[in-house]
């Protein structure tokens, strides 16, 4: 029986595994003796860092230039925060009319009979249209009006045209639907 042979790697084994020794060890040394944080934009290369060599997720949205982001799509609402402190008081308003309103009545030629302060009465046209003006602002006040005498007749109000204290005031004949002067009561509450 023949001994058994004794193998001898050649040449070449021998300096490929020198060579791969002295790779391994030179990677292990720079892993274990660079200090922490050592290696910044100076020391990497241009485009050297690639999406593939970074972690995912491990990106915040600072480490990105403006606008380089896509949006995301728009978030539910959210509760209501709570109420914030009361602001500064604004400026007092205009005086308005008292609760007990404002009131006159008026003859078929547009003089004032009666009527509570600051009320003045303009007969504006040939026949059955009034201007009662207040000294206070009626915008947001209700005004009403009634046929003064027993004759039947028809009346109408809206706020005259270009002001905030005044009432236009149309009265009319229901048979010929023309206008015709006739006497009334107007009231206006706020």
């Amino acid at each position: 029986m023949r001994a058994p042979r004794r193998l001898r790697p050649s040449p070449a084994t021998v300096i490929a595994s020198i060579a791969l020794l002295v790779a391994l060890a030179g990677t292990g040394y720079a892993a274990t003796s660079l200090p922490k944080n050592s290696v910044g934009n100076e020391q990497l290369q241009a485009n050297a860092v690639t999406s593939s060599k970074v972690k995912d997720h491990a990106l915040l949205k600072v480490d990105f230039a403006t606008n380089q982001l896509p949006r995301g799509p728009r978030g539910i609402v959210g509760p209501p925060g709570a109420n914030g402190t009361q602001g500064a008081r604004g400026p007092t308003g205009p005086a308005g009319i008292s609760a007990a309103g404002t009131w006159a009545v008026v003859d078929a030629n547009g003089t004032l009979v009666r009527s509570s302060a600051g009320v003045t009465v303009t007969h504006v046209a040939a026949s059955g249209v009034y201007k009662v003006q207040f000294n206070k602002v009626i915008t947001q006040c209700a005004w009403l009006a009634t046929i003064r005498n027993s004759n039947f007749a028809f009346i109408e109000t809206e706020l005259f045209p270009s002001t905030t204290n005044a009432v236009r005031v149309e009265t009319a004949n229901p048979f010929t639907v023309s206008l015709e002067d006739r006497s009334f009561h107007l009231a206006v509450v706020c």
